[in-house]
């Protein structure tokens, strides 16, 4: 009998401890909740600066506040600057460590500015993250902390149109990130089409000249007194260097070699045929009076300007230019078209956009960076260029955007453009361009003799 009394009070005494056990076990389980809640403190405050030019800060907006809501101590803040001060004031608030953290930047300018301005890529970017639950009583937010890596150079090939790898990466780095891509195509008059019985505007060179020559309207004396295309000056031509690069480019130059500049250089198939001086001369043609497509001059208006009024048939010019045109515009009925190709089956474009990256100098370069990954993503991009209607540099955004009536010749175009670098001094560079066209018109230099003296001048001066 007193053998079952202890066995009893051995059982009685092993259940009360298994549930002493089972309930310290839940008190240890909840201060490790506890612990564990209280080992992601809240992180400190962050300040990011971003300086622009075109974009206003309601456009930038669609990707700063979900950033914000995620990130709530990271503050985000916007300036825009007029693109005449731009770089002096970009210089002077490095200089006085009162620049922004994040800056844009044409694209062609980065290699320029990677060495001494721009802060790669890290391999990896960590950030707070606040997510809030809410019960029936309160909101509790919840802070953690997370790793992430970065986008590499295969990930930007792969997901990104081909001309931003070019720009963005220096020496196997990422330092830059597009939001958009723009490139030139060909705004045309329908009105002259119609006139010169076309049913579709030129798709080559040799159809453009074609048309130039039964459009274009000139007197005894030489006077145009209608145009058929802008083309041949330098001065009242926006981007004409870019037009000229491009004529270049289709035509089988190679603007430059590492750190050489080659658009002199015959072509890789025929040692006899020079594709830059060509391009050179067949642009300098449209403005010379003795040829059969002479069609522009220096004594007419702005380009834009003249195809708004009705004064031109053909403007070469991108997608932000198309606002302008409509402002200016005095009810002309006009199209826009893919840009006029050497070969149609070569295709080759020209890219125009700017890029964001993140200042060398930047207290929050982890920040930064994390942010213009977020901003340049899919989800989020699609709202800025929803607001701001412009194409995408994405490859999957551009498959959506080949549909749209006012994008789709832009985007269809995206996967073909090009760029080159303008070297450490883009100003001085339009320069030799404007002197190599000027010297075309003259007429007193062999296209060829022009173009090999400009390239020892860029080399020189321009530090490519």
């Amino acid at each position: 009998m007193k053998k079952n009394l202890s066995s009893q009070t051995g059982m009685s005494k092993l259940v009360i401890l298994a549930i002493l056990g089972g309930i310290a076990a839940i008190i240890f389980a909840v201060v490790l909740i506890i612990v564990g809640a209280q080992a992601a403190p809240n992180p400190d405050p962050v300040t990011l600066t971003i300086w622009g030019v075109w974009d206003e800060s309601t456009d930038l907006d669609t990707v700063i506040k979900p950033y914000q809501t995620a990130h709530p101590y990271i503050s985000i803040k916007y300036k825009k600057l007029r693109f005449e001060e731009y770089e002096r004031l970009l210089l002077e608030g490095w200089a006085t460590d009162t620049g922004p953290d994040i800056f844009a930047l044409p694209s062609n300018w980065v290699a320029s500015y990677q060495p001494q301005f721009l802060a790669a890529l890290p391999k990896t970017t960590k950030v707070a993250f606040y997510t809030a639950k809410k019960t029936l009583f309160k909101t509790d937010i919840k802070i953690a902390y997370k790793t992430e890596n970065s986008l590499t150079t295969t990930d930007l090939k792969s997901k990104f149109v081909d001309v931003v790898t070019s720009d963005a990466v220096v020496g196997g780095k990422i330092y830059t990130l597009p939001l958009s891509l723009d490139s030139m195509v060909m705004y045309y008059n329908r009105d002259f089409l119609n006139q010169a019985h076309l049913a579709e505007p030129p798709v080559t060179w040799s159809e453009v000249a074609t048309f130039v020559s039964k459009i274009s309207l000139v007197n005894e004396q030489n006077d145009i007194t209608r145009s058929g295309a802008a083309l041949g000056t330098y001065d009242n031509i926006p981007h004409a260097t870019d037009i000229l690069s491009l004529l270049m480019m289709q035509n089988g130059a190679t603007m430059s070699t590492g750190s050489k500049i080659t658009f002199n250089l015959p072509a890789s198939s025929d040692s006899a045929y020079y594709p830059g001086s060509e391009a050179l001369r067949f642009y300098t043609d449209f403005a010379s009076p003795e040829k059969s497509v002479y069609t522009w001059n220096d004594t007419l208006p702005d380009a834009l300007d003249a195809f708004a009024t009705g004064q031109t048939a053909l403007f070469f010019g991108y997608k932000f230019q198309e606002a302008d045109i409509r402002v200016k515009s005095q009810g002309i009925d006009y199209g826009i078209a893919a840009m006029p190709q050497v070969n149609p089956n070569n295709e080759i474009n020209y890219a125009n956009y700017w890029m964001f990256g993140v200042a060398k100098k930047s207290k929050h370069a982890n920040e930064a960076w994390h942010f213009l990954q977020y901003a340049a993503s899919e989800k989020p991009v699609k709202k800025y260029l929803t607001e701001t209607n412009q194409v995408s540099a994405l490859r999957n955004v551009i498959k959506e955007q080949v549909a749209d009536a006012s994008l789709g010749t832009f985007a269809n175009q995206a996967l073909t453009a090009q760029s080159w670098y303008h070297g450490s001094n883009p100003q001085k560079l339009e320069e030799y361009f404007a002197g190599m066209i000027g010297e075309a018109l003259d007429k007193t230099k062999d296209p060829k003799e022009i173009i090999n003296a400009a390239v020892k001048k860029i080399q020189l001066d321009v530090s490519i």
